[in-house]
């Protein structure tokens, strides 16, 4: 993706999946913030650019197939930030990194990630609403369903870890 937005690579590769005969389909996990990223080309859904693209994919779907589609919505947290896959997967960028959040300052990768910043509950309740705000944009981009991203170590399953919640 381009600063969130999906490419003409996601409407292809989407438009051949459902085209395919899937009945139902997820997209990757989209961000519900710039911040809220894996890497710098992944999908957001927190600008109008971001809706207009995800909409143009889902008519395509809806217009041509039988298949419904399901976006995941998530945010990255302490593996944020990183490099692209078929870079050094879940390594930091080399330049230009954002500041990592999680439930605790523990990093994904010991000695390698950075050390996320323990959010705040006034820092929750941000993206809490960056969360209803991308659902919201979902909806009006024509989603069938929403799934909320919460495994893999990113932003949600940290709060559900014991490994990496270490708050009081």
């Amino acid at each position: 993706a381009v600063d969130g937005t999906p490419t003409d690579w996601h409407f292809v590769h989407y438009g051949a999946r459902a085209v395919g005969g899937a009945g139902l389909m997820f997209t990757e996990m989209t961000c519900v913030a710039p911040d809220a990223r894996i890497t710098p080309g992944c999908t957001g859904l927190y600008a109008p650019e971001h809706v207009a693209a995800w909409r143009r994919i889902v008519q395509f779907v809806h217009v041509h197939t039988d298949c419904r589609i399901a976006l995941q919505l998530g945010h990255a947290g302490r593996k944020g930030s990183t490099q692209l896959g078929w870079e050094k997967m879940d390594h930091p960028l080399e330049k230009g990194n954002w500041p990592v959040v999680s439930a605790s300052p523990v990093p994904y990768l010991e000695g390698i990630s950075q050390t996320p910043r323990e959010l705040s509950r006034d820092e929750m309740k941000v993206i809490e609403l960056q969360f209803v705000k991308s659902a919201r944009l979902a909806d009006e981009a024509g989603f069938d369903m929403l799934e909320i991203h919460m495994a893999h170590g990113y932003l949600l399953a940290s709060f559900i870890s014991p490994l990496t919640n270490r708050r009081t």
